[in-house]
């Protein structure tokens, strides 16, 4: 099917807004154009009128672009209309104060992981999880909860991509992911070892809908350092319950 002329610049503007929300800090017009590979006029048009509507906004002094804070209004209507956020939140708080570390919920948006919610440990040493960070489904242990428990076909199209290390300890061989996903689905659980990030480690469990669906992960991150054996059966006994709470709150 032929796109209209409007549809691709709808399509440019949304690579626009992609490449905003990737990046590590404001981008400017010439960068915008290079990696999107099209006109520097192209790429200031569109910019420009993403401004006017304020889907981004402009930084001073460096005169970059970056997005603007209307998404969160964006996330605050989502939250209102999906049933899972409102019934997961008393069940994390629940986890939260019994542990004290990071708390945090996480769903597929299609072959990565999301965080939509968390609670932030108050320790100063402590895992920072922001709402709306992505990465991989084979990269960590929220992200490997909702790979092993998806339908084959998405296990698969993740498979046939190829795998990244973000860190020493990242599982990049195919072959030896599989098996992670075996025994994740034989146990229940995930678990990330500084996967991710390092000197972090992430415990998970999947979230089903009362039919059974995969609907989310949910993690506790605490740092390597205070991680022992006995807190890992804490955080389970906790993540259990609450998984199995969550679920029944969608019912």
């Amino acid at each position: 099917m032929e796109h209209s002329p409007g549809a691709k610049l709808i399509d440019k503007a949304a690579d626009v807004l992609f490449l905003c929300r990737d990046a590590e800090g404001p981008v400017g017009v010439t960068e915008t154009a290079r990696r999107l590979g099209m006109p520097k006029s192209s790429a200031a048009r569109i910019v420009g009128a993403l401004v006017r509507r304020g889907f981004l906004r402009q930084e001073e002094p460096s005169g970059k672009y970056t997005l603007s804070n209307v998404f969160y209004s964006f996330t605050s209507a989502l939250s209102e209309r999906n049933l899972l956020i409102p019934r997961a939140v008393p069940v994390m708080e629940k986890v939260f104060r019994a542990l004290r570390e990071t708390v945090h919920l996480n769903v597929v948006d299609g072959l990565e992981r999301v965080c939509v919610h968390v609670l932030e440990s108050p320790q100063s040493l402590k895992a920072v999880m922001p709402v709306g960070q992505r990465s991989p489904l084979y990269c960590g242990g929220s992200s490997k909860a909702i790979l092993a428990f998806s339908d084959e076909e998405t296990v698969e199209r993740v498979f046939a991509r190829p795998f990244r290390k973000f860190t020493g300890n990242t599982i990049a061989g195919k072959k030896a992911m599989r098996e992670e996903i075996r025994r994740i689905r034989e146990r229940g659980y995930a678990v990330s070892h500084g996967e991710r990030v390092e000197g972090i480690t992430s415990v998970s469990v999947p979230v089903f809908h009362p039919g059974g669906k995969l609907a989310a992960s949910l993690t506790v991150s605490v740092p390597t350092a205070r991680y022992t054996e006995s807190l890992m059966e804490k955080i389970l006994r906790g993540l259990s319950a609450a998984s199995a709470g969550i679920t029944r709150g969608m019912g």
